[in-house]
């Protein structure tokens, strides 16, 4: 992830476009060798890093899969939480502990608030989506906007339609077992799109799942955010496309995706507004409702059609992939973690009898163990590892380090959930461990004024699902020649804006009557 696409974009890159793109390098490395010098003879040594290679920089030094892991071997390496790399000229810092990321992060948040221009998502199709948004107005409106609707107080009003979709969930993984993730994509894309644009998802073929996965699909392939060519030499993106690399290319080619992920819900919704229909509770329902009143009362409406699609979108994109793919890392650890999960079963069973979960319950002593799991899953593998990068306003000065203006910025969650000064025995998964005192984790959300606004909405229904999960169903490994295990061989991540363990099997053998429970609840 991270600067992994610019890796392998500029392999690829036509000779044409090649010749300019090392044209634009050494400009960009004399440059940095200039200002490098100044600050050095200023006394003020960037962070710690790797040696680079003159022209390119660090383009080829830090790899092109999974980079995190090299982030933290090099911390060890070079005795820094936080290191300095150059690409193209480009500065940019990797914070490998807690600590630095809430000094930096948090502490001086309005230093660190700013993003990079990220060209590849402009030219893939995204307008005014939270998480790409330049620091300034824009931002701060988005930020309000949809920090009021999914601060921890609010949010409560979803839990009916999460509850809902855990039922249903439950009887998908009854009728279609062997389809186990298409039904947790559903689970994660059902609430996203209802409480977006309150759209209802009745079939597993309901077109709005496709447009989910065809979005999630084009968003996770094209590329990371501000680690390729065009976000670098943002020139590149009028080039014809075959003088250009895989990644824009990509994005040209997936833009439908996501221009139908914000025009065909938005105008689903505002036709049934405008036309009298059914007023459904969404995000986007209360954003035109808004402002239809300001245009009727002759106001200038603080929010444009574009703010109002980049704000719905945003919900999508913030919460989809990542909600099913802490499920599935979920999932994992309770078929490779036996007695962690009897442990569960057992709590769930003495808790709550013969019944199913609910959200009352979430906040029962004995069912502690249950949270547990879920904070060890989010610690154990975030599921957007290295993130997307902030942009320092001004220079600054850490630990004698010098951090210039303008330099990309990540947080690297897996370095900071993965930290042996913190958590005993990391790559275990311990829910245990933070009964005897370890930390909650940090970092898988991000930091500072770019922290996920949706954090609450995701943990609650990862919660749900996870407790109805593992009340229904034992949870146990497929080894045969069209599976793969999971239980003894190493854990494969893919790599991209969200990553997740590589595909593996599964068997949801039931360990209650499902459909009984489920209409006892009532809810569907």
């Amino acid at each position: 992830m991270a600067l992994s696409s610019l890796v392998s974009g500029v392999t690829t890159l036509p000779p044409s476009s090649a010749i300019l793109l090392l044209a634009l390098a050494l400009v960009g490395y004399l440059v940095h060798r200039h200002l490098s010098f100044q600050r050095r003879r200023a006394g003020l040594p960037l962070p710690p890093g790797p040696p680079a290679e003159r022209v390119l920089g660090h383009l080829r030094v830090i790899p092109a899969a999974n980079p995190e892991y090299a982030y933290m071997q090099w911390s060890k390496d070079y005795k820094s939480d936080v290191l300095g790399f150059h690409i193209l000229g480009q500065p940019v810092v990797v914070l490998n502990s807690a600590k630095a990321a809430i000094d930096l992060l948090d502490k001086r948040g309005a230093n660190y608030a700013d993003r990079p221009r990220f060209v590849l998502f402009e030219a893939m199709g995204f307008k005014r989506t939270l998480t790409f948004l330049r620091a300034g107005p824009a931002f701060r409106l988005h930020r309000r906007i949809l920090q009021k609707r999914f601060q921890k107080s609010a949010i409560t009003v979803d839990q009916a339609l999460q509850t809902k979709e855990t039922h249903q969930m439950l009887k998908g993984l009854v009728a279609t077992p062997a389809a186990w993730e298409t039904v947790l994509r559903r689970f994660a894309t059902a609430i996203v799109l209802g409480i977006g644009f309150g759209i209802s998802i009745h079939t597993d073929t309901d077109p709005y799942i496709q447009m989910a996965e065809d979005a999630s699909y084009a968003l996770g392939h094209g590329g990371a955010p501000a680690g390729t060519p065009v976000d670098y030499f943002p020139g590149l993106r009028w080039l014809p496309s075959w003088m250009v690399d895989r990644s824009l290319r990509f994005a040209r080619t997936w833009r439908w995706a996501i221009r139908k992920l914000h025009e065909a819900p938005y105008h689903a919704v505002a036709t049934s507004t405008e036309g009298g229909g059914p007023q459904a509770s969404s995000l986007i329902h209360g954003l035109l409702a808004q402002r239809q009143s300001q245009l009727r009362t002759g106001a200038q409406p603080e929010l444009s059609e574009d703010d109002i699609k980049g704000a719905a979108a945003a919900v999508y994109a913030a919460g989809q992939d990542t909600t099913w793919a802490t499920l599935v890392v979920l999932i994992l650890n309770m078929i490779r973690n036996p007695k962690v999960q009897k442990h569960a079963q057992e709590v769930l069973d003495e808790a709550l009898g013969n019944r199913l979960p609910t959200f009352a319950d979430r906040a029962r002593p004995e069912l502690a163990y249950i949270e547990h799991i879920v904070s060890e899953t989010l610690r154990w593998c975030p599921v957007s590892p290295v993130g997307v990068p902030h942009r320092t306003v001004a220079d600054d000065v850490y630990k004698d380090m010098f951090i210039p203006a303008g330099a990309y910025v990540y947080a690297n969650a897996r370095a900071i959930t993965h930290d042996p000064t913190v958590y005993a025995d990391p790559d275990s998964f311990v829910p245990e461990r933070y009964a005897r005192g370890e930390p909650l984790p940090v970092g898988q959300f991000g930091f500072g004024r770019r922290v996920c606004v949706g954090q609450h909405l995701a943990q609650a229904s990862v919660w749900i699902a996870a407790a109805c999960l593992l009340k229904c169903f034992n949870l146990k490994a497929v080894d045969n020649d069209t599976q793969v295990t999971c239980v003894d061989s190493e854990v494969k991540l893919t790599n991209g804006l969200t990553s997740h363990p590589n595909q593996f099997g599964c068997l949801f053998e039931p360990r209650v009557d499902v459909d009984v429970l489920v209409a006892k609840a009532g809810l569907i």
